[in-house]
């Protein structure tokens, strides 16, 4: 007997079948299902997003700048229950104990980053006076950004500015690795600059930092689900992985591990890039350099420990750490207690049992946190991620695809795709938006 075939077009609607259920897999069909499309979606345990878009993790701290995450958010606020969102300051906790925020002046233009600038005291007055004259000469085109910055790291770069040591290490290092996940001396100038430029250098509000409380499954993942569920968007839970059927147009169908086959106008990919990889035939590794640049990214290994305290009635809190085993703090109020969680991305602590890495943490929270003590923790917990932020070394950013692929009818989202921002929630989301509006645009 014939294997049976699902066909999930129809004759009203073009129709799209998206291969997996993470974060960007739900936002692209929630896009797509806005639009009017008929959207079916390939759900296995075993596809995680990575990438700080897993069920579990904390919902980011995100910047002003991240416009894709405000506006998903704000939609799925009508499904949801008002959560305590705030506003908070970006602080660098410094070898010396004192603590330095970094607070965006509310002023109109350029005059806002040099105000802010000036006014920071986590750099010396030589250190920021040659950094403000480096970016107003560029500014005044009396000078240009080299244009060898993609072959550069953005630590090189930074001395090559006039930056301290004392300068690279206790600010700039921290920043990198809270923005992008990568230390400074791995990381691509171009990608650092880039970055810098986006959070810093425009509005005001781009640099303004929000807690947004809550998992990332019960921000995102959650509500979306439930709008497709209720508007009858059909979700297909897999217990192997599927195989994909290529032809000469570009995918002819998908068959599930019962035999059937499932098949679509349009074919997106929401998957880490390690999970495609095993979804395509070797051939396409050798004939596209898209899909053989997905062999030479690289991912970076967190650590994170979680502490829970009874609630002090203390507003939500980031500090960045200088040359520390772990890279960054928050400390936030969640539900009827706070909870203190540590990170650190490529750190020695890896090597560590839990035991030595709970003491770690409870000794550098004693120190920047006096007022918790280590008898009232009712619970610790540490969470080890292999995948949790992508390498952006100078020439990563060429290995990073776009959304169409050069298979027609395929599309490729997630974090770790070339969105111009580092592989966070708001790359996710901003590549679930693209593969959107391109079906949009070609198949109104």
């Amino acid at each position: 007997m014939a294997p049976l075939t699902i066909l999930v077009t129809a004759p009203s609607s073009q129709s799209v079948l998206i291969v997996g259920a993470g974060l960007a897999g739900l936002a692209t069909a929630y896009h797509l299902h806005r639009q009017g499309y008929q959207v079916t979606l390939l759900e296995y345990a075993d596809w995680p997003d990575g990438f700080r878009t897993n069920a579990s993790d904390p919902t980011a701290i995100t910047l002003g700048c991240h416009h894709e995450t405000a506006r998903v958010l704000q939609q799925l606020a009508q499904a949801q229950h008002p959560r305590s969102d705030q506003t908070i300051p970006l602080e660098f906790r410094l070898p010396t104990g004192q603590t330095v925020p970094y607070q965006s002046a509310r002023l109109p233009g350029a005059l806002q980053w040099m105000m802010s600038f000036f006014n920071f005291q986590g750099l010396s007055w030589q250190d920021r006076w040659r950094l403000f004259s480096h970016v107003e000469q560029i500014w005044e085109q009396a000078e240009t950004l080299p244009s060898d910055l993609e072959n550069r790291t953005a630590d090189e770069w930074l001395t090559a500015t006039g930056q301290s040591t004392e300068a690279r290490e206790r600010i700039w290092a921290p920043l990198a690795q809270w923005l992008t996940g990568n230390a400074l001396a791995r990381l691509s100038a171009a990608t650092f600059v880039q970055t810098l430029t986006i959070v810093f250098l425009r509005d005001a509000s781009d640099a303004r930092l929000t807690y947004h409380s809550g998992t990332i499954d019960q921000r995102f993942l959650t509500p979306l689900k439930e709008i497709l569920y209720r508007n009858h968007v059909r979700v297909i839970s897999l217990a192997q992985p599927p195989h994909i059927c290529f032809g000469q147009g570009g995918i002819q169908n998908i068959r599930l591990p019962d035999g059937t086959t499932v098949q679509a106008g349009w074919y997106i990919s929401a998957l880490s890039y390690q999970y495609l990889l095993r979804l395509l035939p070797e051939r396409f590794l050798t004939r596209y350099a898209y899909f053989a640049h997905l062999t030479e990214l690289q991912s970076l290994s967190e650590i994170a420990v979680q502490l829970t305290v009874p609630t002090t009635n203390q507003p939500p809190r980031l500090l960045l750490l200088t040359d520390q085993p772990f890279h960054h703090i928050t400390r936030a109020p969640v539900d009827s207690h706070e909870v203190v969680r540590l990170s650190g991305i490529e750190t020695p602590l890896m090597e560590l049992g839990d035991d030595q890495v709970i003491n770690a943490a409870q000794a550098e929270i004693g120190t920047v946190f006096p007022d918790l003590h280590m008898a009232d923790i009712t619970s610790r917990q540490v969470s080890r991620e292999h995948h949790a932020a992508l390498l952006l070394a100078p020439g990563a950013a060429r290995l990073r695809p776009l959304q169409q692929s050069p298979v027609q009818n395929l599309l490729v989202a997630g974090a770790w795709t070339d969105t111009g921002w580092p592989a966070n929630l708001e790359s996710a989301l901003v590549s679930a938006r693209r593969c959107a509006d391109i079906i949009a645009r070609l198949l109104p």
